[in-house]
């Protein structure tokens, strides 16, 4: 409303029988008059504690069904985000022997385990090959039979050797589970939730790195390093080539699932903010316009209407 001066009024015979607060300063306005705005043919109420006009036709304030509404929509807000945080802890804890278990894979397939049971070419393999066959024998040794049969293949890590490992599964989740994340914690900006994303990764991937690092020591001895902790016959070379494959790589595992994660929470934003302006008409975006606002962006608009042009006859 504007200025009560402003407008003139002139009483009516009817008062205001509910209780409604003045928009302006809250007094409660039952059993107030309610006048006639002339020059808006509106009905108003003239707050008696402030002076305002208030408008009799309006939106009532919040009743308490809606806020117990907004609560809960705060709350279930709350427990997405906390699930989301659950799911992106576990993916960046187990990532670290994800990476292991794929080139576990890949070196079986290539021949590591026939070469665990050979004699070896080179002095050094033959080495190698007897210090593991030991009775003292410790997954240090074991480590040393898989770098020199990596030397041997010439194995590098490449882009092709990752897209065909399980690895390639694991971050795919991880970056749909950045996505996530990013979108759950608006209206912080991109900065904000990229940061609090990479302090999550860092500590969980880290906290899987110590955890596997203190299951597995190169301390452990190779015939005890069966999944229960006692000798097994049949698999406790696989399992303690596993193991070694796992620790070599559990820092690569760990740095790749932070890097996606911190990735796809930077994209998340404007990955979403296209996506509205390509499916949704300009002028209707006043409903996401927070994908904007929160990283201090202008929300897009229509373009002015043309002015009609006018021809001289």
């Amino acid at each position: 409303m504007t200025e009560p001066s402003s407008i003139t009024t002139e009483p009516t015979e009817f008062a205001l029988e509910g209780h409604r607060p003045c928009q302006y300063c809250g007094y409660d306005l039952v059993g107030t008059p309610i006048e006639r705005a002339l020059d808006l043919d509106l009905a108003v109420i003239r707050c008696p504690e402030c002076g305002n006009l208030n408008p009799l036709i309006g939106t009532p304030p919040l009743g308490p069904f809606a806020q117990r509404a907004a609560t809960v929509g705060t709350l279930v807000r709350l427990l997405l985000i906390g699930l989301a945080a659950i799911f992106l802890w576990n993916v960046a804890f187990f990532s670290v022997e994800i990476m292991g278990e794929s080139m576990y894979r890949s070196h079986t397939n290539d021949g590591l385990m026939a070469f665990f049971q050979s004699a070896g070419e080179t002095p050094e393999e033959q080495r190698a090959l007897q210090a593991v066959q030991k009775d003292d024998a410790t997954l240090a040794d074991a480590i040393t039979v898989v770098t020199l049969f990596q030397e041997r293949t010439y194995f590098n890590i490449n882009l092709n050797q990752l897209v065909q490992s399980q690895i390639i599964d694991f971050l795919g989740v991880g970056f749909v589970l950045g996505l996530i994340w990013s979108w759950l914690l608006l209206p912080q900006s991109w900065g904000r939730a990229g940061t609090v994303t990479l302090i999550i990764g860092i500590l969980a991937a880290g906290a899987g790195v110590v955890s596997l690092y203190a299951s597995s020591p190169l301390s452990l001895p190779v015939q005890y390093a069966g999944p229960a902790g006692a000798f097994v016959p049949d698999n406790f070379l696989s399992d303690i080539v596993d193991r070694s494959l796992g620790r070599m790589y559990a820092l690569h595992g760990a740095a790749l699932i932070v890097v996606t994660l911190v990735i796809s929470s930077v994209l998340a934003r404007p990955l979403a903010r296209g996506a509205f302006r390509l499916l949704v008409p300009t002028e209707h975006l006043s409903g996401v316009e927070l994908l904007w606002k929160s990283d201090g962006l202008p929300v897009p608009a229509p373009p002015p209407a043309k002015a009609p042009t006018v021809v001289d006859p």
